[in-house]
């Protein structure tokens, strides 16, 4: 088969957003909340990862709802909690396992690469930069920069117009099985699951390869 590209999601597929959140929430309670015992904090910090829900809620309205929830020292606000997340959420970026390596390889094969996010230009674009991969790529697009977001198509179409590649010699990986598996193949793409904890929508038809860690793509780029 032919292939010229490989577009990457973000969150959750190059980057481990569900323990860099685990480090972000106990930093925010240790700076800011008023907790009793170290068994609540621990509770607490699952509370916070179910009402984040995954990075999908508005963090303007977390973090409103989250204050009413518990206790706060003295002078903390809905406007502070949400001031420190924007200047300290990207600090605790953490790669998933063998996302560097796994970048690599695609170069090493004379592939481009792109990547898709969606969220907002500020936390994405800091994080990519704090992570350090920003170079490996020939074109990012933020959903925030360009007022399109995943799983409609469009998104996906101007990724690869600025890659110079057409729908059929892409491949796109994400974890999301609407946001990046249904949306790349709308687009015209060829799909890839990366199985993390983000379970399967069963009303969608399955089919396209599955990745249980990054390496594996190497069988797939192999192939073509």
């Amino acid at each position: 088969m032919s292939m010229e590209a490989v577009l990457f999601d973000l969150d959750n597929t190059l980057l481990n957003r569900r323990l860099a959140f685990r480090r972000f929430t106990e930093r925010l309670i240790d700076n800011y909340m008023i907790v009793d015992r170290e068994a609540d904090k621990s509770l607490i910090i699952d509370e916070i990862r179910m009402a984040d829900r995954d990075g999908y809620r508005g963090k303007r309205e977390l973090y409103s709802e989250l204050h009413t929830t518990y206790r706060w020292k003295e002078g903390v606000t809905p406007e502070s909690l949400l001031s420190y997340w924007f200047s300290e959420f990207y600090r605790c970026t953490v790669l998933m396992d063998g996302a560097v390596d796994t970048l690599s390889l695609v170069r090493s094969k004379g592939l481009k690469l792109g990547l898709i996010t969606n969220g907002s230009a500020h936390s994405q674009n800091a994080k990519i930069d704090f992570a350090g991969i920003r170079d490996y790529f020939d074109a990012i697009i933020v959903s925030d920069e360009v007022q399109v977001k995943k799983p409609d198509p469009a998104i996906f179409a101007v990724a690869l117009q600025r890659l110079g590649v057409k729908p059929s010699d892409a491949i796109y990986v994400g974890d999301h099985p609407v946001n990046d598996v249904l949306g790349a193949r709308r687009a015209g793409l060829r799909s890839v699951w990366f199985r993390g904890d983000e379970p399967w929508d069963e009303r969608l038809e399955k089919g396209e390869p599955t990745l249980i860690h990054l390496s594996e793509i190497r069988n797939i780029i192999n192939k073509r």
